[in-house]
């Protein structure tokens, strides 16, 4: 049996390998125990439109991943008078039906209905700054509120505040902890923050980013309501990048077939307008090893992001849309904010298909579920990206042959690719030099070697050398440049992708060492 390797690093070529068979293992025990979550917060304007019971859908099979600390119903521009908590409600006690049967899948904990039911709440249901103009008024904060503040106080910990429609019962718990604490009490408060808005749905996000800019907040920043632009567009549309994305994977037909399945596949409604345009805030935040939360500019399925303060200030902790190239589907390159998130599309649907099937019966050892790989690499595991300094004109070689799926039969698939955007100055990564990741060996194709390229330029300095107005400028640093392997079962009808990442940290040079 063969399976096939694409080498995406340079997009360099494909070639076949024997297959990576798994050893006789017991799918839980050998599964990836993720010792420390991501805690999260989310804000959803449910009832909106279909897309947020959707992505409610996607969180609750994909819930082992992560604390989540609340599910609180807001308003936006669409729905600027009304909170539905009801409707979380009811989406989570279908999720009680199959919550056994998740759990059977992982050694992870998925959280109990009671736990969640403890976590819904309710913003205000008012518009945008209606909500601090109430406030201003005396007005009491609402139990969702409040809850995000209880959120903030309960753990040292990030806490990453989803924010799937409007942003007002953020801005609320901003206006009361302003209001109520010190200078340096407020300051712990918000370095604790770290949003990913959805756009703006109101007018309270631009509030937020004026008169907390130390507080981390990615936005897709555009004209209001004009979301085609966005890059969050690129978790399904159709429309955009014609020939990149995969269009039939977020089909009707598709979701029909693969994702309205069982109890809980019942409350996943039919598209209407795009499917799960929040769900890149949720994506975001999975411990697949390909992304880390902390760094919004090294890109994840939830999309990538660069610095974007306002008014130049260059201590604000402020993102928005960065671009990516890409291959899409026909086979020619793209480079668009869309293209950060459809990029993976494949993956995380597939995801979410395989999870779809843990919901409807318990796992069994002639279960032909998949689960997700363990990828270990050169000695290490986890989600963490490994980090290396290395020098131009040294060999480097990444060994990932000890890699396993629990699953019986598994074939296991490996593709290393270099990321380039995360490492370039520009739009396009032409300013980044190439890793020739073509130089791949064992069974399976889980070893690359390869030589480390010098930089761009012909000496490049440390980072605490590079100042405003000194010598050396920003393209002076030396690059730190990104390799990825992708591990996958080959065989399963969905297969579940894990990551590792790799940080090239190249040495300062100078021209006679690169000559």
């Amino acid at each position: 049996m063969r399976f096939d390797t694409l080498l995406l690093g340079s997009l360099c070529a494909i070639s076949n390998f024997p297959y990576a068979s798994s050893a006789p293992r017991d799918a839980l025990s050998t599964q990836y125990v993720q010792e420390v979550k991501n805690r999260i917060f989310v804000l959803t304007d449910i009832g909106n439109e279909p897309d947020d019971s959707m992505s409610l859908v996607r969180l609750l099979v994909h819930s082992n991943l992560y604390q989540i600390e609340g599910l609180v119903a807001i308003t936006s521009f669409w729905l600027p008078n009304a909170t539905l908590p009801h409707m979380i409600h009811d989406i989570v006690d279908a999720y009680g039906t199959v919550q056994s049967n998740l759990q059977s899948h992982s050694n992870t904990s998925f959280p109990t209905v009671d736990d969640l039911k403890s976590k819904i709440g309710s913003g205000p249901s008012v518009y945008g700054m209606q909500a601090l103009h109430q406030l201003e008024n005396g007005a009491n904060i609402t139990n969702g509120t409040q809850m995000l503040i209880n959120a903030v106080d309960a753990s040292p910990s990030p806490l990453y505040v989803q924010l799937w429609g409007g942003a007002n019962t953020l801005a609320s718990a901003l206006w009361t902890v302003n209001r109520t604490r010190s200078v340096s009490e407020l300051e712990t408060f918000t370095s604790k923050l770290r949003a990913y808005a959805i756009s703006d749905q109101d007018d309270t996000g631009p509030w937020i980013r004026r008169n907390f800019p130390s507080m981390r907040y990615i936005a897709s920043r555009h004209g209001f309501n004009q979301y085609p632009v966005a890059a969050w567009i690129g978790m399904s549309s159709t429309s955009v990048d014609p020939g990149g994305p995969d269009n039939e994977i977020v089909s009707q037909a598709w979701l029909t077939e693969n994702i309205q399945v069982g109890e809980l596949g019942k409350k996943y409604p039919d598209v209407a307008y795009l499917m799960e345009g929040d769900s890149p805030s949720l994506l975001y935040h999975i411990p697949n090893g390909l992304g880390n939360p902390e760094y919004p500019e090294w890109g994840s399925w939830g999309g990538r992001y660069t610095s974007n303060p306002l008014d130049g200030d260059a201590a604000a902790q402020q993102y928005g849309d960065a671009v990516d190239m890409a291959q899409g589907v026909n086979g020619e390159m793209f480079l668009t904010n869309h293209a950060t998130v459809w990029r993976w599309r494949n993956a995380f649907q597939h995801e979410f298909a395989a999870r779809m099937q843990w919901t409807l019966s318990p796992w069994s050892p002639g279960s032909n579920t998949t689960h997700p790989p363990v990828v270990l690499l050169n000695g290490t595991s986890g989600p963490d990206a490994l980090h290396l300094n290395v020098s131009g004109g040294e060999k480097v070689t990444l060994d990932a042959s000890d890699s396993y799926s629990p699953d019986m039969g598994a074939r296991l698939n490996f593709t290393w690719f270099q990321y380039s955007g995360p490492s370039s100055y520009q739009s396009s990564p032409s300013d980044v030099p190439t890793v020739n990741l073509t130089d791949v060996s064992g069974p399976d194709a889980s070893v690359v070697r390869f030589t480390v390229p010098y930089g761009m330029y012909d000496t490049c300095v440390a980072d605490e050398n590079v100042t405003e107005f000194g010598q050396w400028g920003e393209k002076q640093k030396c690059p730190v440049l990104h390799v990825v392997v992708a591990v996958k079962d080959a065989s399963a009808a969905h297969p579940i992708t894990r990551y590792r990442r790799v940080l090239l940290h190249v040495q300062p040079y100078s021209q006679k060492e690169k000559r």
